[in-house]
């Protein structure tokens, strides 16, 4: 005889073989799609986060070069405006010093220059650039620091200068050493003068930034440091740089003749720039590319894009087209030389 089960407890016997398939793959599509979804949210949110450090890196770099330049070849109050060439900025302290005093002493007393360019010849040569990438030019900037500090807070071994605004110091405009020992000139009330720090510092591309860990191409800054020249990264993934040299020739303080050092020859640039005089210079145009620091994973080319290089003397060059997924970005901005071009203005 059938035993007789009521419908509540037919119910619960549970789900079929095939109702309990047909929910897993419904689940397992569900949880495929979540996971694509994420996937590619995560992607694109790298791939922003790249594209916004590409702008800020290249952004920084262009608004740093922009202050620097502005303010190159201020000496204070040093009673000199003639300018002319100097030591390597690859030399220490002790030997910008003597080259210092040697232009104060001279019979038609002069300074350094206080902007001064380099082809990519002359920049590899340098040995204080360390990792230079090839091809790429290189910028000197000289000048005071726009702090003074009092004579008995010198640190030693740095480099400062001095100037006397007393009729106590005979023969005595100003002095350049590294100790406080030298600084002896006087302000207007008769007491020690104070001084200001000596800056040399060169604006090159290097082809990494910890060099050893990477090859991601930055803007670097060699600098005076009193006996050695001290290498700070500043943006990552500065890629290429050209600088173009406004030449003022008529005194006027506005720029007469452009030129650039950015071929891959560079002598004869090189020998034209020197002829108009780098003390000359009173504005600089920076081209500035940049690139992110790793390559793009969405697909992106360049395609036959190129972008402009500065000037290989009077002519523009161009550098691209491209063949990586690196995404880039180009700037070019110009910066007056505040101090130079300053005083040629007319009243």
């Amino acid at each position: 005889m059938r035993r007789h089960v009521p419908p509540l407890r037919r119910r619960s016997l549970g789900f079929t073989l095939v109702e309990l398939m047909v929910s897993t793959a419904i689940g397992l599509v569900m949880v495929a799609g979540l996971v694509v979804m994420f996937a590619n949210t995560s992607q694109s949110s790298r791939e922003l986060d790249k594209s916004v450090r590409l702008i800020e890196n290249g952004r920084y770099a262009v608004d740093l070069l922009t202050e620097d330049i502005s303010t190159a070849g201020y000496f204070g109050a040093v009673p000199v405006y003639t300018s002319t060439a100097t030591v390597s900025p690859c030399e220490v302290s002790s030997v910008v010093a003597t080259d210092l005093e040697g232009q104060r002493a001279a019979a038609t007393p002069t300074t350094p220059f206080g902007i001064e360019g380099l082809t990519p010849a002359e920049a590899a040569a340098l040995t204080c650039l360390t990792n230079h990438q090839a091809g790429t030019p290189a910028l000197i900037l000289r000048r005071l620091d726009t702090t003074a500090l009092p004579a008995a807070s010198v640190t030693s071994g740095l480099l400062y200068v001095q100037t006397s605004n007393s009729a106590l110091d005979i023969n005595a405009r100003y002095v350049a050493g590294t100790n406080t020992a030298t600084f002896t000139l006087h302000d207007r009330d008769g007491s020690i003068n104070t001084v200001r720090r000596y800056l040399s510092r060169v604006y090159f591309i290097a082809s990494c930034n910890e060099c050893g860990q990477d090859t991601v191409p930055t803007l670097k800054r060699a600098e005076l440091n009193g006996n050695q020249i001290t290498v700070t990264p500043l943006a990552e993934g500065i890629e290429r740089i050209g600088f173009d040299y406004g030449f003022d020739t008529d005194g006027d303080g506005i720029p007469d003749q452009w030129m650039g050092l950015n071929g891959t020859a560079g002598a004869t640039e090189s020998a034209a720039g020197a002829a108009l005089g780098w003390g000359n210079v009173v504005a600089v145009k920076v081209s500035l590319l940049a690139r992110t620091t790793e390559p793009g994973t969405m697909g992106f080319a360049p395609g036959a894009r190129t972008y402009s290089g500065g000037l290989n003397g009077t002519v523009t060059t161009t550098i691209g087209p491209y063949s990586d997924s690196y995404k880039r970005q180009a700037y070019v901005v110009m910066a007056r030389v505040n101090n130079l071009a300053g005083q040629r203005e007319a009243p």
